[in-house]
């Protein structure tokens, strides 16, 4: 999971920290990574970095109240070949 302090955003620092986990799975011979996200975040990053969506659903909000008034949201999985 990565989430920045809203502070911290904007700055480059998440690009820089996932172009890093990309290069250590690489050099982990791993051949690709799927990234679990949801619309609550910058998730277009994944595709600015060379990530492919391969799927999108709408979940339920379980936590109405605490997370605002959002009853569903969009969630995607990402998928980066190293």
């Amino acid at each position: 999971m990565l989430i920045l302090d809203k502070n911290c955003r904007g700055k480059g620092i998440g690009k820089k920290i996932l172009l890093e986990i990309f290069k250590l799975a690489k050099k982990d011979k791993m051949k690709n990574l799927q990234i679990l996200t949801d619309e609550s975040c910058s998730y277009g990053i994944y595709e600015k970095l060379g990530c492919k969506k391969i799927y999108e659903t709408i979940v339920e909000n379980k936590e109405y109240g605490k997370l605002g008034n959002i009853l569903t949201e969009r969630a995607f999985i990402y998928e980066k070949i190293l």
